[in-house]
């Protein structure tokens, strides 16, 4: 089998407590299974426990390490499930869990026509945990007798305003796993964006509409940062990227460049999402240090930030646009009319690794030149359209002289 797809140990129609009648899945309420189940979290050797208790039943599985990164990503993909009468609140320790991918738009189009790697999904197409995603992939259960009830408790952590509406998707791989999924809701066969996938069962929750809304869109905005209190807040955006998300040491991330450089900061309304450096060279222009925070990804705001200091450079007057590109965005620079150098030179820092690429275009129209306008050439930084406070000076006249003696 593929590793963590939906396996049932034990079939689910069994009594769940040995005082009480027996009841069909489909037929128990929430409260009763509440009664008799903990849902809970749990730290790294708490997954790593009820990981390696699985594979006794589900060979294949994916790695420790692997589900640990999911669950550093976004904690609300792993539970641990046990009865309430086994369980020591001062020692936690689960019988069972249930795992799920919450995955972006293109994580799920990607898991309906087969190209995620389920094994070892890629991180980008899995919502974090403040982020809706557009399909819940059931990763993996392991429940076996009486806490496979718990299951539905389970799902329930995904009823919340955020995951409402979503779709659930599962894959079964046992007689078990395809009797249980039909009590729960789910039918054969999925669909998402237009694509059928057969081998993939759904619950369908497009009906149930979500009370959550989103926030209004606010305007975004990509200007040249001009002061120290917008320098403070470029620090802070990619201290939270790169040093908290990625764990690169202070001393690498601010690394001598950043009083040499144009810096750019994006905002949505007031809130400061994004920036990028850039660095200048006698025949190229260097972008660099592109960060986005975590809560605001996947609404394009790195791309606007690329075409914000693509124009800025071509109104320098460059017309060769240099980057480092980590091999997992090569894709995300291709999109911006960046090309993988001929005879790129591979090679790592900061414990990534990297490639060249590099944007051949062409200078603005209104590039400035030599033979621009003094007064257009002392104009603040990317802001040459416009009159600037120097020039306005010049009504004053020079009433001032100096003498050399």
């Amino acid at each position: 089998m593929t590793a963590l797809d939906l396996e049932f140990v034990r079939k689910a129609r069994r009594k769940v407590a040995s005082s009480g009648p027996v009841r069909s899945l489909d037929k128990m309420t929430m409260l009763q299974l509440a009664k008799r189940t903990v849902i809970f979290t749990v730290d790294a050797a708490g997954i790593a426990s009820l990981m390696d208790a699985a594979r006794q039943d589900i060979p294949g599985l994916t790695s420790n390490e692997i589900v640990q990164a999911v669950v550093n990503h976004n904690p609300d993909v792993f539970w641990a499930i046990a009865r309430k009468d086994h369980f020591d609140i001062a020692s936690p320790s689960g019988e069972g869990f249930l795992a799920v991918l919450p995955l972006t738009h293109e994580g799920t189009r990607r898991l309906v026509d087969g190209r995620l790697d389920t094994k070892n999904p890629d991180l980008a197409f899995v919502a974090r945990q403040s982020e809706r995603p557009a399909g819940i992939y059931v990763w993996a259960i392991h429940a076996k007798g009486a806490i496979a009830a718990a299951i539905p408790l389970v799902l329930q952590k995904y009823s919340s305003p955020l995951y409402q509406g979503v779709n659930i998707y599962s894959r079964t791989v046992t007689t078990e796993g395809r009797r249980l999924v039909g009590p729960l809701g789910f039918s054969p066969s999925a669909h998402y964006d237009g694509v059928i996938a057969p081998h993939l069962q759904m619950l369908d929750r497009s009906g149930d509409l979500p009370s959550y809304k989103a926030p209004p869109r606010r305007p975004v905005s990509v200007r040249v940062v001009r002061s120290m209190d917008e320098m403070a807040r470029v620090i802070a955006i990619r201290g939270a990227v790169y040093m908290g998300e990625q764990h690169c040491p202070f001393e690498e991330e601010f690394d001598g460049n950043d009083f040499s450089a144009t810096h750019l900061i994006c905002h949505k309304g007031e809130e400061p999402v994004g920036c990028l450096r850039i660095r200048y060279f006698a025949d190229f222009a260097k972008l660099e240090r592109l960060a986005v925070r975590n809560e605001s990804r996947n609404e394009g705001l790195a791309g606007q930030i690329v075409t914000a200091a693509i124009d800025l450079c071509r109104k320098k007057g460059y017309r060769v646009l240099y980057a480092h590109s980590q091999r997992r965005f090569l894709k995300f620079w291709e999109q911006h009319g960046f090309t993988r150098m001929t005879g790129a030179r591979d090679f790592t820092f900061s414990d990534f690794d990297y490639t060249e690429v590099k944007l051949e275009t062409e200078k603005h129209p209104q590039s400035i030149s030599l033979a621009a306008d003094p007064y257009v050439i002392i104009r603040p930084e990317g802001l040459w359209d416009a009159p600037g406070v120097l020039e306005m000076s010049a009504s004053r006249g020079a009433s001032l002289t100096a003498s050399a003696g």
